[in-house]
């Protein structure tokens, strides 16, 4: 085989086998912007907007001097195959601002009574570890908080909430977060989510909040 033939097979299998890019995590990307104010690229989004070009047979503005143009008949494009990647969203339409930075929910899933991590939730915590090292927050101090419904007594939930706290705050430290950096505190029921019922499952959560 000819050295040209054999470079471009070579192309065309990482091509096929490449996986296609994913651009940056949504999860990470709303954790940054929850805890930093960080929240995406608004701003480029609508430079996009503005830069629509107009649709087909509108009067284009500008003088055209006298000449006249003729236009080429459009030709079908081909429909994308049915594996194709889907295209990635921008940051603006994937993350939510806060009202106010420095707290995130991280929506982690217990079962009832119990302080145990699921898979999931320790996927997600990893990627909380990594943005608390990014360049924004590396040098703020954060509180762990614990938060249960209203279901049960107030003894039992406030000490369940204090386990589920510690369990993050452990995973965190395993993953390198310094504990020095870590506060933990279980508040049990005693703050409910806004408009939210006491006794709703949703407000059995942890939340992440920038102290300093």
């Amino acid at each position: 085989m000819k050295p040209f033939a054999r470079f471009s097979a070579c192309a065309l299998l990482l091509a096929l086998g490449a996986p296609a890019f994913a651009g940056p995590d949504p999860e990470s990307e709303q954790m940054l912007c929850d805890l930093a104010g960080q929240c995406g690229s608004g701003p480029e989004a609508a430079t996009e907007s503005a830069d629509v070009p107009p649709a087909r047979g509108a009067p284009r503005s500008g003088a055209t001097r006298g000449f006249t143009f003729k236009r080429q008949a459009p030709t079908a494009t081909a429909p994308p195959p049915a594996d194709a990647a889907p295209a990635v969203a921008s940051n603006a339409a994937r993350v939510v601002r806060p009202a106010a930075p420095g707290a995130s929910n991280l929506r982690l899933s217990f079962a009832s009574g119990s302080a145990r991590l699921t898979d999931t939730d320790k996927a997600r915590l990893a990627k909380l570890a990594q943005v608390l090292d990014s360049p924004q927050l590396s040098s703020r101090r954060v509180r762990i908080e614990g938060h249960t419904d209203a279901v049960g007594s107030v003894r039992a939930n406030q000490d369940l909430s204090r386990r589920r706290a510690e369990s993050v705050a452990a995973y965190l430290r395993q993953a390198g977060t310094p504990p020095a950096r870590l506060e933990v505190v279980g508040l049990g029921s005693s703050r409910p989510l806004p408009n939210v019922p006491a006794q709703s499952p949703e407000n059995r959560r942890v939340m992440a909040v920038i102290l300093n």
